[in-house]
């Protein structure tokens, strides 16, 4: 039995008080949205009928068996509230908010490789580079420096009818990177126009959004277009109370760093704090004092959320060209930029006593002192501003070829070009100015504020540029249809071949080139043991199906995985399933490509810094990820109870050779006890000057006295992870002689997190640490639904957890926000109030205060946490 702390129970009973508020579908139906009470219509037009791609199977006209599947329709979409594709994804307790994230810009979960400020899809906690997004079943071009996620929120949340979200294994279905689960995205076709303006606000930030789709059939065939506009202003971390490195407030520590302005000389490991209110000129060692220290906030003129603005097409395209062909074809393109302002460029540097503004403070003779120096009142903030450019089109010709079967042939290309550009200090020129003998060039590096020429200071203005081109293509073939029929129904088979080719340009900072191709046969089989025709008491339903997929890497080898589904129905209310399968996911271009390595502030035990040498980059040897998934579970619609249902699943993964940067994590060295193989303390001088010296080094060298300690942040095979949970979705909607209401929830609870650095290394538990999957995630609604009046109240919850990267370890408490939806439809008679539709968001309304956490050199933990607190926003829609 599962024992559930105090924090669970809270949140049951406040979900239970949720029953008085407002919703309409939410997003955490189990069922088809299009089964359920849905807004009422906003359209003139209609959305097109057709046949619903079931995510999870290749076969046309079944549901997926053994394998759970989450549907979203276009209703839930719109009662969301929220502004892009991302968002509504980010609403499932299944998603962890782990991995590439625009809030999440550091080092833990790899989370530095996200240069262009996107987020990707994390299923089960297991990364964003293990769940698959797709495109009505195509794959997508990947994202990232490392091209190891895509961000949705480049698709218009204006042109998506549905989303499927398979939590489950799907390699022996779709291939590589579906180990977390798949997330398959279907197009609007509409016959009609819809139009979209909303705007936002949250304090000291604001967002608008506009959108359209406009689509006509014309009954041999259809089209449909759709676009969006979304600008959202940058939030400052200067307008969030817990974006702060001072913790004592707190009853922390103060973590404020010693590269400051005016900064910290350091003469033979003793520290002088460079006097406030003077310009650097004429100093003595009579105007220092031992031991003493200047601090200055990371945070100073930095953002917590980027500046973003978005612009997003897409497009499906069908015809009919006789009674049995079809051609059809669809995608997208978009352009996104943003702009996050870093902090400040810091450094060691090294003055000798040739720079006309030198000092000794220890006033012993030395030739030449270190000076920790923070260059924000020189050269500002190292602004990164950062452009993503994503086009997708796929399609090609469908035919009916006579007693059941169909053969479909497709050709997608995807190409992804990302470009990023940060301040750097020229290192360079940056010596040569402190070398300078002239007073009125050198850089002087001894005063408050900045002293230096101006003109030597354009002289260190450099750039950091992360550029990098993705593309991909695929063509193949596929057929399906019935083999022959038995007494429960019609065994039916998919057959497909394909061929996919992708390259990866890493343009800077350090150019590479990587191509691979893959050559792929998959087979999928059902079989309906019982079905109508010959059911019996307690046997209403059996189906059994199973599937293989083969694929060959030009570069890595070849894999076989098979994917085993059962699915028997006692009764007609009840459906018990189960599922068996292999996954498979293969180091990306960029796993093993170039490295690069930098210096950086590392917090250590006892809470102070230590300077590292960080590698991170590529890798070369890296082996495929190998994964064992199964799960089991029911789904329950009772009759005597129309417009219940119940859905319960257990899931279990065993993941091997697994993939991940675990000393990618400026906590590292508080976690030596695990990531002990990864870091080297006390490095000697050859080991340092042998990586600093090396093509790949990116920063200022610095005197390997200085380096504390190596940390390998690179991709490693870091052995095992194991990782089982529940997970729960209820749902409940009925009428009244007033009004028609609904209430449900959505949890995911994990009952085991397990992970092993080697696999000789013992097995840990880390589900419920800080940076790993929290244990418990749920969401619940409750509302009502009357004449064109509509609300949703959303009761979002997350497990408190351990912080056991302080000593002694913190009890972070759990967090709970309440989001509410309003909408109201006119619906008059006249082309101005038809389909027309106000509408009311706000996400986080009580603004909930997020619990402390000492976080490194922050107070909160934005994987649990959104920054931006209580936002509002308001929009009208109109449908012709």
């Amino acid at each position: 039995m599962i024992a559930l702390d105090r924090s669970k129970i809270s949140f049951v009973a406040l979900c239970a008080s949720a029953v008085s508020a407002l919703t309409i579908p939410s997003i955490a139906q189990a069922q088809d949205a299009a089964s359920t009470p849905a807004e009422p219509a906003t359209q003139a037009g209609a959305p097109i009928a057709e046949t619903i791609v079931v995510t999870g199977t290749r076969i046309k006209g079944i549901a997926p068996t053994g394998s759970p599947v989450i549907g979203l329709g276009r209703a839930d979409i719109e009662a969301t509230g929220a502004s892009t594709t991302t968002e509504i994804l980010s609403q499932l307790p299944q998603v962890f908010n782990l991995g590439a994230s625009e809030a999440n810009y550091g080092a833990a979960n790899n989370q530095s490789a996200n240069v262009t400020l996107g987020t990707g899809i994390n299923l089960r906690g297991l990364g964003t580079e293990s769940t698959l997004t797709l495109l009505d079943g195509r794959r997508l071009p990947s994202s990232g420096t490392q091209a190891q996620f895509f961000d949705p929120s480049v698709i218009p949340s204006m042109a998506v009818e549905r989303i499927e979200v398979l939590a489950d294994g799907g390699s022996g279905i779709y291939g590589s990177d579906a180990v977390g689960g798949v997330v398959n995205i279907m197009l609007r076709k509409l016959d009609g126009a819809e139009f979209e303006g909303r705007y936002g606000f949250a304090g000291d930030m604001d967002e608008y959004k506009f959108g359209g789709a406009i689509g006509k059939n014309w009954g041999s065939g259809s089209l449909t277009v759709s676009g969006e506009y979304i600008k959202r202003s940058n939030l400052k971390a200067a307008d969030r109370s817990f974006y702060t490195d001072d913790l004592r407030p707190y009853g922390g520590t103060d973590q404020r760093s010693t590269f400051s302005n005016p900064g910290n000389i350091l003469v033979n490991g003793t520290s002088y704090a460079i006097p406030t209110g003077q310009n650097g000129t004429g100093l003595t060692p009579g105007d220092f004092q031992a031991g003493t220290v200047n601090r200055e906030s990371r945070y100073l003129g930095t953002d917590a959320l980027p500046e973003q603005e978005r612009y997003s097409f897409a497009a499906v395209a069908e015809q009919d060209v006789n009674s049995w062909l079809s051609l059809n074809a669809q995608g997208f393109i978009a352009h996104r930029r943003g702009t996050f302002a870093n902090a400040a460029p810091t450094a060691t540097l090294n003055v000798t006593s040739a720079n006309p503004f030198f000092v000794d403070p220890s006033n012993s003779g030395a030739d030449s002192v270190q000076v920790q120096y923070s260059f924000l009142d020189d050269l500002g903030n190292s602004v990164r501003r950062s452009t993503q450019d994503v086009i997708f089109i796929t399609g090609g010709p469908h035919a009916e070829l006579g007693g059941g079967w169909s053969a479909d042939a497709f050709f997608s290309y995807g190409e992804d070009r990302e470009r990023s550009g940060a301040l750097q200090v020229n290192n360079s020129a940056l010596a040569a100015a402190l070398a300078d003998t002239n007073p009125d060039t050198a850089f002087n590096p001894f005063g408050d504020g900045s002293n230096t020429n101006p003109g030597t200071l354009q002289t260190l203005i450099g750039e950091f540029r992360v550029d990098t081109n993705y593309r991909m293509q695929e063509y193949g073939v596929a057929a399906d249809g019935p083999l022959f029929t038995i007494p429960g129904g019609d065994v039916k088979v998919a057959l497909g071949a394909s061929r996919q080719e992708i390259t990866f340009i890493n343009l800077t900072p350090l150019p590479a080139n990587g191509h691979r191709a893959i050559n792929s046969m998959s087979g999928e089989l059902f079989v309906p043991i019982v079905g109508a025709d010959n059911a019996g008491p307690f046997m209403e339903e059996l189906n059994v199906s199973a599937a293989v997929r083969y694929d060959d890497y030009s570069d890595i080898g070849s894999t076989t995985n098979p994917k085993l589904g059962v699915t028997w129905k006692p009764t007609s209310s009840l459906s018990i399933r189960g599922s068996y399968g292999k996954s498979f996911r293969a180091p990306t271009l960029s796993d093993t490509g170039s490295p690069f390595n930098t210096l950086a502030d590392f917090t250590d035990v006892g809470g102070g810094t230590t300077r590292v040498l960080f590698l991170r980059g590529g890798k070369a040897g890296l082996q495929p990820e190998k994964a064992t998934t199964w799960s089991v579970g029911m789904d329950y619609k009772p009759v005597f109870a129309n417009g219940l249902s119940l859905s319960a699943t257990y899931y279990n993964v065993d993941y091997t050779n697994r993939l991940a940067t675990p000393g990618n994590d400026y906590l590292a060295l508080t976690k030596e006890d695990i990531l002990g193989s990864l870091i080297t303390r006390n490095p000697t001088a050859a080991e340092v000057n042998a990586i600093q010296d090396a093509p790949g080094f990116v920063g200022v060298p610095e005197d390997p006295a200085n380096i504390g300690a190596i940390v390998d942040g690179r991709k490693s095979n870091v052995g095992i992870v194991q990782t089982d949970g529940i997970e729960v979705i209820a749902d409940y909607t009925w009428d009244s002689d007033w009004a028609t209401f609904k209430v449900g929830a959505n949890g995911a609870y994990i009952l085991h997190f397990k992970q092993a650095i080697t696999p000789d290394a013992p097995l840990i538990d880390i589900v419920n640490t800080i940076n790993n999957p929290l244990q418990f995630q749920a969401r619940a609604y409750a509302g009502i639904r009357k004449g064109g009046f509509s609300g949703t109240a959303y009761v979002n919850y997350t497990d408190g957890y351990d912080n056991n990267s302080v000593t002694p370890m913190q009890k972070v408490d759990s967090y709970t926000t309440v989001d509410l939806s309003l909408r109201y439809l006119v619906d008059g008679d006249s082309i101005f109030t038809r389909g027309l539709t106000f509408t009311l968001d706000v996400t986080d309304a009580f603004d909930a205060n997020p619990p402390y956490v000492s976080n490194g050199t922050i107070a909160f933990d934005s994987n649990v946490v959104n920054p931006t607190g209580r936002k509002i926003a308001i929009g009208v829609r109109k449908s012709f």
